[in-house]
């Protein structure tokens, strides 16, 4: 068989150096990166937020560059497997779904984004470090818990203010709730850490290791959200954005409805004042409610025994003919 029909048979890898071979080098610079951003942030954002201070604006510009077109795709990607009209109605019912729950019950919702991202972004991570068998979901429990619990164990007077936003004025939040909740999420995050670290060592993976520490030292550091924005931009949607390996086509509709979604949230920004607790409110509980479908079809993609995405979206079955990429060989 051909170089392109054996790389279909690896399945959809997590890893920059074996999905496509286009991205060698991602793996060696992520860190220098991020240990670099982190550098150049921290002493002007530590002390707070505001709509023009660095953290705003790196938040902003990771979510532009990475964070809309990693959700964009899945308008490319669902319709693919049913009936447009149907997925955009789901999608669109789920969403909806969640903001009105949100309302409804604020801290349990708020409580649940964090854990289901914890798992979606532990998911990815392991998926890269599938080589390590089970050390590799330890380092991918660990990253992603770490990347979300060590700024809320370690920040809790900059984390505390956008969160009680988003109570919607029916709990009393406060410093050491959050601290605590942090905590459950980071304190056996870095427990894990250590085990996988030390299992990524005993494997020469120092890559393995060295990411878990990054992660962590840059999480433990910097303003809480601009250390997930450098999470989410250099790992997350990275990795997320190579294993699928859309085309130009591919490409093309997820930029177009990345566009229609920048023109959205400029509408909706002007309608609310930018220092205020609205526009966290916009920004976070919508951010919450595009993850629930987001982070279902992301694991419907992944269970499916017979069928991957490949080409702008495309769906390669075996019955016609093409190979597949089982979704078994995700998961060593």
């Amino acid at each position: 068989m051909g170089a392109g029909t054996s790389r279909l048979q690896k399945g959809v890898s997590m890893d920059p150096t074996t999905a496509t071979g286009r991205w060698p080098r991602l793996e060696q610079q992520r860190h220098a990166v991020a240990v670099s951003v982190a550098v150049a942030t921290s002493t002007a954002t530590v002390g707070g937020w505001t709509p023009n201070s660095a953290a705003a604006w790196t938040i902003v510009i990771a979510a532009i560059a990475v964070g809309l077109p990693h959700g964009a795709l899945d308008v490319v990607i669902g319709p693919r497997h049913t009936k447009p009209q149907l997925f955009f109605g789901l999608y669109l019912a789920a969403v909806l779904g969640i903001v009105s729950m949100w309302i409804v019950a604020p801290a349990v919702c708020l409580v649940a984004f964090f854990l289901a991202s914890w798992y979606h972004f532990a998911r990815g991570d392991s998926v890269h470090h599938r080589d390590l068998d089970f050390a590799g979901v330890l380092s991918g429990v660990s990253t992603a818990g770490c990347a979300i619990g060590l700024p809320l164990m370690l920040h809790p007077g900059v984390v505390t203010p956008v969160l009680s936003d988003l109570m919607l004025g029916t709990t009393d939040l406060t410093s050491d709730r959050v601290a605590l909740f942090g905590s459950v999420i980071a304190v056996p995050s870095l427990v894990i850490g250590l085990v996988a670290g030390a299992a990524a060592l005993r494997s020469r993976r120092c890559s393995a290791a060295v990411e878990i520490v990054t992660i962590a030292l840059v999480a433990a550091t910097v303003h809480p959200l601009v250390s997930f924005a450098i999470y989410f931009a250099l790992w997350h949607a990275p990795r997320h954005l190579i294993a699928l390996d859309i085309d130009r086509q591919g490409w093309r509709r997820a930029l177009w409805a990345t566009a229609g979604t920048l023109l959205v949230g400029a509408f909706v920004w002007r309608l609310v004042e930018p220092a205020g607790p609205a526009a966290a409110q916009v920004v976070f509980i919508g951010l919450a409610a595009l993850t629930g479908p987001h982070l279902a079809l992301t694991e419907f993609l992944r269970s499916r025994p017979t069928t991957v995405v490949v080409s702008a979206g495309r769906i390669v079955h075996p019955s016609r003919g093409q190979p597949a990429l089982p979704a078994s060989s995700n998961r060593k």
